[in-house]
């Protein structure tokens, strides 16, 4: 079993396609293709942790469940557009934040980075930034001890944990995004498509 993290999948939100660039035509196509690059990366029994925006779910959280579960996700650091759901009508843990270790790693994870404690001195996991200030807000920025894990910095899927630590191994240059940190992923890499198929957490 593997740990996976990512954030800001915005399902459902027409206008990010155009806020951040994305390579899609339309909403469905985006939303079928993001759930394509999930099935292909996690498998059933992996562990999902995704730091906020599910989807653009400002009302009632129905959109936020719905989505969440389709992911087979396991926990929820609530972002900005998941507010509508209220964590004690979640059928899942949903946080303000949660503490992740990996070997001699330890990571805070929260969907703003402007929101980690100032007694916090170890690495920082994050969303909400996406991909508009690539310089400030990269993939992995060493300085600061930060790693972006906005979906479009990630080509789309969600990264593991023990591949993210191999690459914080392996340099300490700043990376904009998963394409310049390919070279660090070594035999780790996320990128092996599963056998999973896009209704397989139907079946689980």
């Amino acid at each position: 079993m593997a740990r996976y993290v990512i954030s800001d999948h915005h399902f459902g939100h027409a206008n990010i396609i155009e806020y951040c660039d994305r390579p899609f035509s339309s909403v469905g196509q985006m939303d079928s293709a993001l759930l394509e690059r999930h099935y292909e990366t996690v498998d059933a029994d992996d562990l999902l942790v995704h730091l906020g925006d599910v989807a653009m779910d400002m009302r009632d959280g129905r959109e936020t469940i719905e989505s969440f579960e389709r992911l087979n996700g396991d926990l929820l650091v609530r972002g900005n557009h998941d507010v509508g759901l209220d964590p004690a009508d979640a059928p899942f843990p949903m946080l303000e934040s949660c503490v992740l270790e990996h070997g001699d790693y330890q990571f805070y994870c929260t969907h703003r980075p402007e929101g980690v404690p100032a007694e916090w001195d170890d690495w920082v996991l994050h969303g909400h930034h996406h991909n508009n200030q690539p310089e400030e807000y990269p993939f992995v920025a060493p300085a600061a001890q930060r790693v972006n894990v906005s979906a479009e910095l990630l080509e789309f899927r969600p990264v593991s944990l023990g591949v993210l630590t191999d690459v914080l191994d392996a340099t300490a240059e700043p990376l904009r995004d998963r394409e310049a940190a390919r070279a660090y992923f070594g035999d780790g890499s996320d990128s092996a498509t599963h056998s999973s198929s896009p209704d397989r957490n139907e079946s689980s």
